[in-house]
C-alpha cells in the first residue's frame, strides 16, 4: 500500500529499474568473464541458473511472512558485488552471486507488485531491464575493453545505498480481496504454463541474422520494450485481450518467419506482453503473496530455459512445433484468466507520478 501524498512512483520505479540493470550486467559479466569454467560450464550455467531462479520461489514466501524485501534487495545486491571478491573459486562465486541475484529480484518485485496501481506497467518497467543488462554484461565479457573487476561490486554499492534512502510503498502484509476458487492451485499452474513457453521459445527460436550486431541490439531493445508496452496496454484493455493476443499475434511470427528480421522482431516484442500479464494474473489468485508471486513466475523461467541449458532443444526447432506451442500456450491462458474472471481493465485512471 503506498502513501497517497508523499509517496511518487517514477524515482521508486527507475532505481529499481537500474539497479536491476546492473545486477544481470554484473552476473552476466562475472559468470562470463571472470570465472573459468573449463569444462563444467553446462554444470556451472545449470547450477547458477537453478539458484537464481528456482531460489526466488522460497524467498518469495519468506518474504511474505517475514523479510522484508526491501532489505532483501539490498542483501541481494551486497551479495553480487561481494561475489567478484570470489572469482577464484568458482563454485564459491557461482553460489553468492546467483543467491543475491535471486534475493535482489524478488525483493524488488515484491515491492513494485505491491503498488495499487498500474501494476502491469510498473511490473513490465522493473523487469524489461534485466534482458538489457545481460547483453551487455555478456558484451563486455568479450569486448576488448580492459575492466576493472572492482567496478561492479563499486556500483552495487552505490545502488544499494541509493535504494537504502529511496522511498517505496508502504509494505503492509494485508489480504487483499481474492478471486480465488478451490482450482486455485491448477489456474496457476495453467498461468505459469505460458511463462515456461515464452522462456522456451524466446530462447530456442535461431533468428539467422543474430551476428548482425545492430539487429540483435534491436532485438534486446524489442524484448525489453515488449515487456514495458504489454504492461501499459494491460492496464488499459485488460490481460486476455494482451496476454492471449500477443500469444496468437506472435505465434505465425515466430514460427514460419524468424529469418526475416523486421517480423521476427516483431515476433519476440508482442511474446514479451505475456510477462506483465501473466505476473498480474498470479498476483490476483495470491494477493497477499506478492513475493511467493514473483518466485513463481521466476522459476518457471527456468523450466522453459532447462532443455536449452542441456542442449536437448532440437525437437523445438521445427516451424509447426513452435506454432502449435505458442497456440496451445495462448488457450491455456485464456482458459486461467477467464476462470479467474479479470477480463475488464484493471485500471484505467491516470496515475501521478
Amino acid at each position: 500500500m503506498q502513501h497517497s501524498g508523499s509517496f511518487r512512483v517514477a524515482p521508486f520505479i527507475t532505481w529499481y529499474a537500474l539497479a536491476h540493470l546492473t545486477v544481470d550486467a554484473a552476473c552476466a559479466y562475472l559468470v562470463l568473464a571472470r570465472l573459468d569454467l573449463k569444462d563444467c560450464a553446462i554444470l556451472c550455467f545449470l547450477i547458477y541458473n537453478a539458484i537464481a531462479f528456482v531460489l526466488q520461489a522460497p524467498i518469495g514466501w519468506l518474504i511474505d511472512k517475514h523479510l522484508n524485501p526491501k532489505l532483501a534487495a539490498i542483501a541481494g545486491l551486497i551479495l553480487v558485488g561481494s561475489a567478484f571478491l570470489f572469482w577464484n573459486s568458482l563454485y564459491a562465486a557461482l553460489i553468492i552471486v546467483s543467491v543475491g541475484n535471486a534475493l535482489f529480484h524478488v525483493g524488488g518485485g515484491s515491492l513494485v507488485l505491491s503498488l495499487k496501481d498500474k501494476r502491469a506497467t510498473f511490473s513490465g518497467i522493473y523487469v524489461a531491464p534485466g534482458g538489457m543488462g545481460l547483453a551487455i554484461g555478456s558484451y563486455l565479457s568479450i569486448s576488448q575493453f580492459n575492466i576493472n573487476p572492482m567496478l561492479f561490486p563499486l556500483i552495487l554499492i552505490f545502488f544499494s545505498l541509493v535504494l537504502f534512502f529511496v522511498e517505496i510503498p508502504e509494505f503492509e502484509r494485508v489480504v487483499e480481496k481474492k478471486r480465488t476458487t478451490k482450482w486455485s492451485v491448477l489456474i496457476i499452474a495453467l498461468i505459469l504454463i505460458p511463462v515456461v513457453v515464452r522462456s522456451l521459445i524466446g530462447l530456442s527460436i535461431d533468428f539467422p541474422w543474430k551476428g548482425n550486431p545492430y539487429l540483435i541490439v534491436i532485438l534486446t531493445a524489442a524484448i525489453a520494450a515488449g515487456k514495458v508496452f504489454g504492461g501499459i496496454i494491460a492496464d488499459r484493455f485488460g490481460l486476455i485481450k494482451v496476454g492471449v493476443g500477443g500469444l496468437l499475434i506472435s505465434a505465425p511470427l515466430l514460427a514460419f518467419f524468424p529469418s526475416l528480421p523486421v517480423i521476427g522482431i516483431l515476433g519476440i516484442f508482442v511474446l514479451n506482453f505475456t510477462m506483465p500479464v501473466t505476473l498480474v494474473a498470479l498476483l490476483s489468485i495470491m494477493p497477499d503473496r506478492r513475493g511467493l508471486t514473483f518466485g513463481l513466475a521466476s522459476a518457471a523461467l527456468f523450466v522453459g530455459a532447462f532443455p536449452i541449458l542441456i542442449g536437448r532443444n532440437d525437437w523445438i526447432k521445427s516451424d509447426s512445433v513452435v506454432f502449435s506451442i505458442l497456440l496451445f500456450a495462448s488457450f491455456i491462458l485464456y482458459a486461467a484468466l477467464y476462470f479467474i474472471d479479470i477480463r475488464k481493465p484493471l485500471n484505467t485512471e491516470p496515475h501521478g507520478l
